[in-house]
């Protein structure tokens, strides 16, 4: 990091706090859980629970936890891997141009284990044709495909099981289904995704390019390249395929470039709390995150979890403390670590905060 007189760090410029805030929506909230989805792309969600409640924090009157549901189990979004081969939330219209162009890396960066326990491609795409027939039948349970293959003579048990469903998400066979009381099921994608065009080639990576600098700039280019999961070249042809659409600032010697897409980010409410999940795209969207969330608490704190307190509390987009979900219990509430005072009015917006994700919890 660079530093300032002293050997202090030199503070992110407001102007990249407030344009990040608002372009990931934290600033103003969209209409819908779906319309968050369509307009960040893609919101990494392994950890469902967590992820649900980013979505609802976005929208206008923090949708409750019953009308997310409802939008997933409706397929009005999608969770599937693409981009880095983790779980992402997905609009249907963008699902089949991101696979398309994250499909080979994610298999090639899953190869080395698919040999390690057996698996060649005419085993993998065998296993998916047989999931590709349960499925079309209807939603089934990973329980409940697992089963199927072992009636087929296929192995699919642990981790090998893990990466005959990957393979026939990332080939397009499936997507996920509605949720079955606490059981996320597959489905088939060509019943969940209409068949449409979408950009292809250096079209899809100046497209996704576009989506990321106009919502979560400024960025580096190494950042885009991080979070969309390409080679620094093919990060590179994205972003220099947009060189008229981009604008920059420079901060540690480094061109953050963004889109403007509504003109100057003027100022973020002040003294405004989030709790923010430790997957959320505010986080997860850049390499390294630190820099832009150090705040009342030094950035290495970002690293230690403590008791686990994994979720980070935000004052303005800086850092202030943590915080943990309530256990699955009736009357369990949101715990929270401050190791010092961020003063009053921050107090009161933290208790506003804790009581939206409260309703969150309990609509």
């Amino acid at each position: 990091m660079t530093r300032g007189a002293g050997g202090c760090p030199l503070p992110v410029p407001e102007g990249i706090v407030r344009r990040r805030l608002r372009g990931l929506l934290l600033a103003g909230g969209a209409p819908s859980p779906a319309a968050v989805v369509a307009q960040l792309t893609a919101v990494q969600a392994q950890d469902h629970r967590a992820a649900r409640w980013s979505l609802a924090q976005r929208t206008a009157t923090t949708a409750p936890a019953s009308e997310v549901d409802r939008a997933f189990d409706a397929g009005e979004f999608l969770r599937t891997h693409v981009l880095r081969p983790t779980w992402h939330y997905v609009a249907p219209r963008d699902l089949r141009w991101l696979l398309r162009l994250s499909a080979p890396r994610i298999e090639a960066a899953a190869a080395p284990r698919w040999r390690q326990l057996g698996l060649d491609r005419r085993s993998l795409d065998h296993a998916a044709e047989v999931i590709a027939e349960a499925v079309a039948e209807g939603p089934r349970t990973r329980p409940e495909l697992a089963a199927l293959l072992q009636r087929r003579a296929i192995a699919a048990s642990g981790e090998r099981l893990g990466l005959l469903l990957l393979h026939a998400e990332v080939s397009g066979v499936i997507c996920s289904g509605p949720m079955r009381g606490a059981q996320h099921t597959h489905a088939a994608l060509g019943q969940r995704v209409p068949p449409g065009p979408g950009p292809e080639g250096e079209e899809a990576l100046a497209e996704l390019a576009r989506r990321y600098f106009s919502s979560r700039g400024p960025a580096t280019l190494e950042d885009f390249a991080w979070w969309s999961g390409l080679p620094l070249r093919a990060a590179r042809a994205g972003l220099e395929a947009l060189r008229p659409e981009l604008q920059s600032v420079t901060w540690e010697e480094r061109p953050h470039w963004f889109i403007d897409r509504a003109g100057p980010p003027g100022r973020v409410p002040l003294g405004q709390v989030e709790l923010v999940q430790c997957y959320d795209e505010l986080v997860i969207s850049y390499r390294p995150p630190r820099a832009l969330l150090e705040g009342l608490l030094p950035a290495t704190d970002l690293l230690r979890p403590e008791a686990g307190f994994s979720h980070l509390l935000l004052l303005d987009g800086r850092l202030i403390g943590r915080w943990r979900m309530p256990p699955r219990q009736p009357g369990a509430g949101v715990e929270t670590l401050l190791p010092r005072s961020p003063g009053e009015e921050a107090l009161r917006s933290l208790e506003r905060a804790v009581a939206r994700f409260r309703r969150f919890l309990e609509g």
